[in-house]
């Protein structure tokens, strides 16, 4: 007895080394095993999302399937919601009211959306604050009373192949946030304006093509606001198109810097761009400079209350529109021709219309026609007459 005592305190002895040494990495097999990290919600069995995230922990995935008639609010990091192409997240209609979302992420970090409609919201779609940061991906927003996508307060968004539409207005950043777009996305339909960046923020165009079309405005840019492509290799050959808007891109104090090669068109608006007491810069970098075409629209550039362009590189097109470009009480406007890729303001009703104190400098870009008041500065390739 005292023998087999001794050798069984030794093999339990052995075997509680054994689990110090090996246990741990055992131990968390059979914990994810026990306790997976996706987690499947079936809304149309009765299950909330609601319920899932107040269980969800980092790193957790919620597969979701069916119509989810809620609203809800992510607070965990790192929490990725698979719709699979089908799920649809349903706020019940109502509104319109301010910053109550369908779906709202509220300071978290890491989160994913991905392969959902998003609709019906009385305020917001997706509502990002407090310094969130998300992803969003194959994802439809529509139908919300406010607007489709806001982006707020420090947070970031990055969004790709994504529709957004039949909102009041489609996508929001402000107040020091930051919205990338990639892939394809669009932007139609809205009752309002499509998309707005203001409040010291960014909305970026990186290796995405754009259409931002038929809203009452395409795109609003506030001071402070930047729309942009940078001179990122993963941002050239972005395209940026407006088309059908009252007004294509109105920048009301806010600027448009391009700085690589890329394409914005703005045609078939009743005005393609609008700068008022703003900045529409595009320059040459090592990566290229942007391409703009401006065509059929009721004016094509119209530049008023001390707007100003510097545009060097190109080259910009201006092209079949009642007016080419209007300057009424700009700035200073300097358009300045590639050789190589030499721009043009020609085949307008009217191409080139200056007035009111304008001043302007065109070197060597091709104008059909211009006319001009008696206080408008001009010099350059082509001067007042």
């Amino acid at each position: 007895m005292t023998h087999a005592r001794v050798w069984a305190g030794a093999v339990v002895f052995g075997l509680l080394i054994a689990l110090v040494l090996l246990g741990p990495q055992e131990q968390s097999v059979g914990v994810a095993g026990a306790d997976s990290a996706v987690k499947k919600v079936e809304c149309d069995n009765g299950q909330t999302l609601t319920d899932a995230l107040q269980k969800a922990k980092p790193g957790d995935t919620l597969q979701v399937t069916g119509t989810c008639q809620e609203r809800v609010i992510i607070t965990t990091d790192r929490l990725t919601l698979d719709g699979d192409g089908s799920a649809v997240l349903d706020g019940g209609g109502g509104g319109p009211t301010e910053f109550e979302g369908v779906v709202t992420i509220d300071g978290a970090h890491g989160v994913t959306l991905t392969g959902f409609t998003i609709q019906n919201g009385p305020g917001e779609g997706i509502l990002g604050r407090h310094g969130a940061a998300f992803t969003m991906q194959h994802t439809t927003v529509q139908d919300n009373a406010h607007t489709g996508i806001v982006v707020s307060d420090g947070s970031t968004a990055d969004l790709s192949d994504t529709t957004v539409w039949r909102n009041a207005n489609g996508l929001d950043v402000f107040t020091g946030a930051n919205a990338i777009l990639r892939g394809a996305i669009s932007i139609t339909h809205n009752l309002g304006v499509g998309a707005f960046a203001n409040g010291a923020s960014i909305l970026e165009i990186r290796g995405a093509d754009v259409q931002v079309n038929n809203n009452l405005v395409g795109i609003v840019v506030l001071p402070n606001g930047n729309l942009t492509i940078l001179a990122f290799l993963s941002s050239t050959g972005s395209t940026l198109t407006v088309d059908g808007n009252g007004v294509g891109i109105f920048l009301l104090g806010g600027k448009l810097p391009v700085f690589t090669s890329s394409t914005i068109k703005a045609t078939n608006n009743g005005i393609g761009i609008l700068a008022n007491n703003a900045a529409f810069i595009t320059n040459a970098s090592p990566v290229g400079s942007g391409e703009f075409v401006i065509e059929n629209n009721q004016i094509g550039l119209s530049f008023e209350s001390g707007a100003g362009s510097s545009f060097q590189g190109g080259p910009l097109t201006v092209r079949n529109n009642g007016v080419g470009l209007l300057a009424d009480g700009a700035g200073t406007l300097t358009i300045v021709s590639d050789p190589l890729k030499p721009s043009s303001i020609v085949d307008n009703g009217t191409d080139v219309d200056l007035r009111f104190g304008t001043r302007t400098t065109f070197e060597g870009v091709t104008i059909g026609s211009i006319i001009c008041d008696a206080t408008v500065l001009s010099r350059g390739t082509m001067v007042c007459p």
